[in-house]
Protein backbone atom coordinates (compact mmCIF):
# COMPACT_ATOMS: atom_id res chain seq x y z
CA UNK A 1 0.00 0.00 0.00
CA UNK A 2 1.52 3.65 -0.83
CA UNK A 3 2.57 5.88 1.99
CA UNK A 4 -0.05 8.69 2.25
CA UNK A 5 0.84 12.14 1.81
CA UNK A 6 0.01 14.34 4.43
CA UNK A 7 -0.27 18.15 3.98
CA UNK A 8 -1.52 18.64 7.63
CA UNK A 9 -0.24 15.41 9.56
CA UNK A 10 3.43 15.52 10.99
CA UNK A 11 5.18 12.88 12.69
CA UNK A 12 6.84 14.72 15.18
CA UNK A 13 8.05 11.37 17.38
CA UNK A 14 7.61 8.15 16.47
CA UNK A 15 7.42 6.97 20.18
CA UNK A 16 8.04 3.52 21.63
CA UNK A 17 6.43 0.57 20.76
CA UNK A 18 4.56 0.42 24.10
CA UNK A 19 0.97 0.65 22.16
CA UNK A 20 -0.29 3.61 24.38
CA UNK A 21 -2.77 6.06 22.44
CA UNK A 22 -0.86 8.66 19.83
CA UNK A 23 -1.19 12.57 21.06
CA UNK A 24 -2.07 14.91 18.45
CA UNK A 25 -0.89 18.47 18.74
CA UNK A 26 -2.07 21.46 16.72
CA UNK A 27 0.48 23.77 15.72
CA UNK A 28 -0.24 27.99 16.77
CA UNK A 29 -1.30 30.76 15.10
CA UNK A 30 1.65 30.47 12.39
CA UNK A 31 0.68 27.09 11.73
CA UNK A 32 4.28 25.85 12.15
CA UNK A 33 5.13 23.05 14.53
CA UNK A 34 9.00 23.65 15.10
CA UNK A 35 8.47 25.02 18.45
CA UNK A 36 6.76 22.06 19.88
CA UNK A 37 9.87 19.80 18.45
CA UNK A 38 11.27 19.67 22.33
CA UNK A 39 7.72 18.82 23.75
CA UNK A 40 7.57 16.12 21.44
CA UNK A 41 10.60 14.50 21.63
CA UNK A 42 9.61 14.36 26.26
CA UNK A 43 5.98 12.41 25.09
CA UNK A 44 7.50 10.49 22.65
CA UNK A 45 9.25 8.53 25.14
CA UNK A 46 5.43 7.31 26.31
CA UNK A 47 3.84 7.46 23.13
CA UNK A 48 3.68 8.36 19.84
CA UNK A 49 2.83 12.41 19.03
CA UNK A 50 1.85 13.90 15.76
CA UNK A 51 1.68 17.92 15.08
CA UNK A 52 -1.22 19.36 12.36
CA UNK A 53 0.74 21.93 10.50
CA UNK A 54 -1.10 24.94 8.46
CA UNK A 55 -1.92 24.60 5.16
CA UNK A 56 -0.56 27.43 3.15
CA UNK A 57 2.75 27.12 5.78
CA UNK A 58 4.94 26.37 2.32
CA UNK A 59 4.08 27.12 -1.18
CA UNK A 60 1.23 28.32 -3.00
CA UNK A 61 -1.97 27.10 -1.57
CA UNK A 62 -5.06 28.70 0.54
CA UNK A 63 -4.72 28.42 4.30
CA UNK A 64 -8.44 27.85 5.43
CA UNK A 65 -10.63 30.59 6.43
CA UNK A 66 -12.81 28.91 8.66
CA UNK A 67 -12.04 26.93 11.92
CA UNK A 68 -14.40 24.12 10.88
CA UNK A 69 -13.09 24.00 7.78
CA UNK A 70 -9.05 23.29 8.99
CA UNK A 71 -10.76 20.48 11.81
CA UNK A 72 -12.63 18.45 9.04
CA UNK A 73 -9.18 18.50 7.18
CA UNK A 74 -7.30 17.91 10.04
CA UNK A 75 -9.61 15.25 10.94
CA UNK A 76 -9.42 13.36 7.74
CA UNK A 77 -5.30 12.89 8.43
CA UNK A 78 -5.64 12.09 12.10
CA UNK A 79 -8.20 9.51 10.97
CA UNK A 80 -5.05 7.51 8.67
CA UNK A 81 -3.46 7.42 11.79
CA UNK A 82 -5.54 6.59 14.31
CA UNK A 83 -9.16 5.29 12.46
CA UNK A 84 -11.39 5.40 16.11
CA UNK A 85 -11.03 6.58 19.66
CA UNK A 86 -10.66 7.52 22.14
CA UNK A 87 -8.11 10.41 21.08
CA UNK A 88 -5.65 13.00 22.43
CA UNK A 89 -5.41 15.90 21.49
CA UNK A 90 -4.20 19.26 21.83
CA UNK A 91 -3.02 22.51 20.85
CA UNK A 92 -0.52 25.41 21.18
CA UNK A 93 -2.21 28.93 22.23
CA UNK A 94 -4.10 29.62 18.80
CA UNK A 95 -4.23 25.97 17.96
CA UNK A 96 -6.56 24.66 20.76
CA UNK A 97 -8.99 26.64 18.99
CA UNK A 98 -8.85 24.37 15.92
CA UNK A 99 -8.59 21.47 18.29
CA UNK A 100 -11.60 22.41 20.71
CA UNK A 101 -13.48 22.15 17.16
CA UNK A 102 -11.71 18.67 15.97
CA UNK A 103 -12.97 17.83 19.91
CA UNK A 104 -17.12 19.25 18.72
CA UNK A 105 -16.49 17.21 15.14
CA UNK A 106 -15.26 13.88 16.68
CA UNK A 107 -17.79 13.47 19.16
CA UNK A 108 -20.59 14.49 16.77
CA UNK A 109 -19.19 11.68 14.94
CA UNK A 110 -19.93 8.97 17.81
CA UNK A 111 -15.90 9.60 18.93
CA UNK A 112 -14.47 9.81 21.96
CA UNK A 113 -12.01 12.14 23.29
CA UNK A 114 -10.20 11.70 26.75
CA UNK A 115 -8.33 14.85 26.83
CA UNK A 116 -8.09 18.20 25.10
CA UNK A 117 -4.78 19.52 26.25
CA UNK A 118 -4.89 23.70 25.59
CA UNK A 119 -1.62 25.87 25.74
CA UNK A 120 -2.01 28.97 26.61
CA UNK A 121 -4.88 29.02 24.11
CA UNK A 122 -7.15 32.20 24.25
CA UNK A 123 -10.72 32.48 23.94
CA UNK A 124 -11.59 33.24 19.63
CA UNK A 125 -12.76 36.63 20.88
CA UNK A 126 -11.73 38.16 23.85
CA UNK A 127 -13.45 41.31 25.47
CA UNK A 128 -12.31 44.06 24.36
CA UNK A 129 -11.06 46.93 27.28
CA UNK A 130 -13.51 49.54 28.43
CA UNK A 131 -13.14 53.22 28.13
CA UNK A 132 -13.32 53.45 31.73
CA UNK A 133 -10.14 50.71 31.78
CA UNK A 134 -8.38 52.70 29.11
CA UNK A 135 -8.52 55.60 31.00
CA UNK A 136 -7.33 54.26 33.83
CA UNK A 137 -4.46 52.57 32.27
CA UNK A 138 -3.24 56.06 30.61
CA UNK A 139 -3.49 57.50 34.28
CA UNK A 140 -1.23 54.81 35.46
CA UNK A 141 1.27 55.44 32.79
CA UNK A 142 1.27 58.70 33.63
CA UNK A 143 1.54 58.77 37.47
CA UNK A 144 4.86 56.13 37.02
CA UNK A 145 6.35 57.56 33.81
CA UNK A 146 5.61 60.90 34.30
CA UNK A 147 5.38 63.45 30.37
CA UNK A 148 7.51 61.18 29.01
CA UNK A 149 4.57 59.00 28.55
CA UNK A 150 2.86 61.42 26.54
CA UNK A 151 6.15 61.56 24.30
CA UNK A 152 6.37 57.59 24.41
CA UNK A 153 2.52 57.63 23.04
CA UNK A 154 3.48 59.73 20.49
CA UNK A 155 6.18 57.54 19.32
CA UNK A 156 4.33 54.81 18.99
CA UNK A 157 1.83 56.01 17.46
CA UNK A 158 4.00 57.66 15.14
CA UNK A 159 5.72 54.26 14.25
CA UNK A 160 2.33 52.30 14.10
CA UNK A 161 1.16 54.56 11.35
CA UNK A 162 4.75 53.89 9.04
CA UNK A 163 4.46 50.37 9.64
CA UNK A 164 0.74 50.41 8.40
CA UNK A 165 1.50 52.74 5.01
CA UNK A 166 4.92 50.55 4.14
CA UNK A 167 4.85 48.14 1.03
CA UNK A 168 4.40 44.44 1.86
CA UNK A 169 8.52 42.96 0.66
CA UNK A 170 8.29 40.83 -2.32
CA UNK A 171 8.23 37.07 -1.42
CA UNK A 172 11.97 35.90 -2.94
CA UNK A 173 11.12 33.21 -5.30
CA UNK A 174 14.44 31.07 -5.10
CA UNK A 175 13.58 29.59 -1.55
CA UNK A 176 10.90 28.18 0.35
CA UNK A 177 9.72 30.86 2.90
CA UNK A 178 7.27 30.32 5.65
CA UNK A 179 4.13 32.44 4.59
CA UNK A 180 3.89 33.51 7.98
CA UNK A 181 1.85 36.76 7.18
CA UNK A 182 -0.44 35.14 5.03
CA UNK A 183 -1.08 32.36 7.68
CA UNK A 184 -1.53 34.68 10.42
CA UNK A 185 -4.59 36.80 8.29
CA UNK A 186 -6.21 33.95 7.24
CA UNK A 187 -6.15 32.35 11.26
CA UNK A 188 -7.08 35.91 12.31
CA UNK A 189 -10.30 35.94 10.07
CA UNK A 190 -11.18 32.33 10.71
CA UNK A 191 -11.54 32.70 14.44
CA UNK A 192 -13.17 36.09 13.98
CA UNK A 193 -15.83 33.99 12.25
CA UNK A 194 -15.94 30.70 14.30
CA UNK A 195 -19.12 30.31 16.45
CA UNK A 196 -17.91 28.65 19.84
CA UNK A 197 -20.56 26.55 21.20
CA UNK A 198 -19.99 24.88 24.91
CA UNK A 199 -18.36 21.82 25.67
CA UNK A 200 -18.45 19.46 28.57
CA UNK A 201 -15.41 17.09 28.15
CA UNK A 202 -11.86 17.05 30.24
CA UNK A 203 -10.53 20.01 29.20
CA UNK A 204 -6.78 21.19 30.52
CA UNK A 205 -5.31 24.25 30.05
CA UNK A 206 -1.62 24.69 30.61
CA UNK A 207 -0.66 28.13 30.94
CA UNK A 208 2.06 30.51 32.34
CA UNK A 209 2.16 32.44 35.33
CA UNK A 210 -0.80 35.56 34.99
CA UNK A 211 0.76 38.97 33.53
CA UNK A 212 -1.08 40.94 36.01
CA UNK A 213 0.37 44.66 34.73
CA UNK A 214 -2.47 47.47 35.62
CA UNK A 215 -4.95 46.58 38.14
CA UNK A 216 -8.32 48.53 36.67
CA UNK A 217 -12.11 48.65 37.75
CA UNK A 218 -14.27 45.71 39.67
CA UNK A 219 -10.69 44.40 40.70
CA UNK A 220 -9.64 43.02 37.28
CA UNK A 221 -6.50 42.95 35.61
CA UNK A 222 -4.80 43.75 32.50
CA UNK A 223 -1.75 42.50 30.98
CA UNK A 224 0.91 44.01 29.33
CA UNK A 225 -0.45 42.84 25.90
CA UNK A 226 -3.66 45.01 27.17
CA UNK A 227 -5.93 42.33 27.44
CA UNK A 228 -7.99 41.04 30.80
CA UNK A 229 -6.01 38.64 32.16
CA UNK A 230 -8.32 35.11 33.72
CA UNK A 231 -7.54 32.34 35.81
CA UNK A 232 -8.35 30.29 33.30
CA UNK A 233 -7.80 32.34 29.86
CA UNK A 234 -12.17 32.93 30.08
CA UNK A 235 -12.72 29.11 29.21
CA UNK A 236 -14.66 27.51 32.11
CA UNK A 237 -18.15 29.39 30.87
CA UNK A 238 -17.51 27.13 27.71
CA UNK A 239 -15.97 24.08 29.28
CA UNK A 240 -16.99 23.72 32.56
CA UNK A 241 -14.79 20.98 33.81
CA UNK A 242 -11.69 22.86 32.35
CA UNK A 243 -8.82 22.33 34.86
CA UNK A 244 -5.62 25.23 34.73
CA UNK A 245 -1.89 24.00 35.44
CA UNK A 246 0.41 27.06 35.58
CA UNK A 247 3.63 26.31 34.50
CA UNK A 248 6.98 28.21 34.15
CA UNK A 249 8.16 30.66 31.37
CA UNK A 250 5.84 33.03 29.52
CA UNK A 251 3.66 32.23 26.42
CA UNK A 252 6.23 31.13 23.65
CA UNK A 253 8.89 29.97 26.13
CA UNK A 254 7.07 27.39 27.99
CA UNK A 255 7.33 24.88 25.05
CA UNK A 256 10.84 25.56 24.95
CA UNK A 257 14.34 24.45 26.88
CA UNK A 258 14.09 24.15 29.55
CA UNK A 259 10.72 25.34 30.81
CA UNK A 260 9.53 22.70 28.54
CA UNK A 261 10.67 19.54 30.55
CA UNK A 262 7.61 20.51 33.15
CA UNK A 263 5.33 21.18 30.73
CA UNK A 264 5.86 18.18 29.15
CA UNK A 265 5.97 16.25 32.92
CA UNK A 266 2.37 18.09 33.63
CA UNK A 267 1.02 16.54 30.05
CA UNK A 268 2.13 13.05 30.83
CA UNK A 269 0.13 13.54 34.48
CA UNK A 270 -2.96 15.13 32.67
CA UNK A 271 -3.02 11.92 30.06
CA UNK A 272 -2.67 9.27 32.80
CA UNK A 273 -5.45 10.63 34.53
CA UNK A 274 -7.48 10.63 31.62
CA UNK A 275 -6.84 7.53 30.05
CA UNK A 276 -9.63 4.84 31.10
CA UNK A 277 -6.88 2.65 32.33
CA UNK A 278 -5.76 5.18 34.39
CA UNK A 279 -9.58 6.15 36.02
CA UNK A 280 -9.52 3.26 39.13
CA UNK A 281 -5.67 4.70 40.18
CA UNK A 282 -6.04 8.41 39.67
CA UNK A 283 -9.66 8.61 41.57
CA UNK A 284 -7.68 6.93 44.84
CA UNK A 285 -4.91 9.34 44.48
CA UNK A 286 -7.32 12.06 43.71
CA UNK A 287 -6.22 15.38 41.33
CA UNK A 288 -2.70 16.65 41.01
CA UNK A 289 -1.39 19.04 43.66
CA UNK A 290 -0.60 21.21 40.50
CA UNK A 291 -4.28 21.56 39.57
CA UNK A 292 -5.28 25.14 40.26
CA UNK A 293 -8.90 25.86 40.84
CA UNK A 294 -10.34 28.43 38.72
CA UNK A 295 -13.59 29.04 40.83
CA UNK A 296 -10.92 30.83 42.87
CA UNK A 297 -11.29 34.65 42.87
CA UNK A 298 -9.10 36.94 40.48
Amino acid sequence: EPVKIHTHLVTLHQGSDSGKTSFFLVAGMFGNVLNLRHLALMLGQDRPVYGFQARGLIGDDEPHLTVEAAATDYIKELRDVQPHGPYLLGGFSGGGITAYEMVRQLEASGEEVDLLAMLDTPLPIRPSLSKQDKGLIKLHELRSKGFAYLSEWARNRLAWELKKRQAKPEQNATTPEFNNAKIEAAFRTAVECYTLKPWNGPLVLFRPPLDKHWKVSGGRWVSLAREYVFADNNWTPWAPKTRVVEVPGDHDSMVLIPNVSVLADQIKSAIDQAEPDELATSASVGPSSDWLDVTAAE
